[in-house]
């Protein structure tokens, strides 16, 4: 079987949130090779910046991302505290990909695309552009927690 992994996925095991032990199990089954995965850069982009903003909040103690970002920017310790959690997901993702994840690029044609699966199901942007990539790829299947993917009939959704 081949998936396309959104980064819901990645995000519920790492910050260990309902459903971790599901996403657990998709990457178990790609690391095994039971299951043939794919990601994205825009899956990367999203996970390191939903890991970066939830450290951010919690060393700064605030929700604030106006506050977040001038602290990136001009704080070195902050910066460094948030680093940890995104070094530490990158050294996954090479483990992953030793293991048989394959990244897929993002196309102009997939972004065209979305357009599609926007107008018709009334998707988010990024959520349209990551189903356009799994179709690409031959991966009927996407691995997510977005339950608006579900409307989506030429996909299915897991878990």
């Amino acid at each position: 079987m081949r998936a396309y992994v959104d980064s819901s996925i990645f995000l519920k095991l790492l910050l260990d949130e309902p459903g971790a032990n599901k996403a657990q199990e998709v990457l178990e089954a790609i690391e095994e090779g039971k299951v043939l995965g794919f990601i994205s850069p825009l899956v990367l982009e999203e996970v390191s910046f939903k890991l970066t903003y939830a450290k951010a909040s919690e060393v700064l103690n605030t929700g604030n991302v106006w506050r977040i970002r001038e602290a990136l920017r001009l704080d070195e310790k902050v910066r460094g505290e948030c680093l940890k959690p995104l070094k530490a997901f990158q050294e996954y993702v090479e483990h992953m990909l030793m293991k048989g994840l394959r990244v897929v690029c993002v196309t102009y044609d997939d972004w065209r695309n979305a357009t599609y699966f926007i107008e018709r199901y009334g998707l988010l942007p990024a959520d349209a552009i990551h189903v356009a990539i799994a179709l690409r790829a031959g991966a009927k299947t996407i691995a997510t927690f977005d339950e608006n993917l579900r409307a989506v009939k030429e996909i299915n959704v897991a878990p």
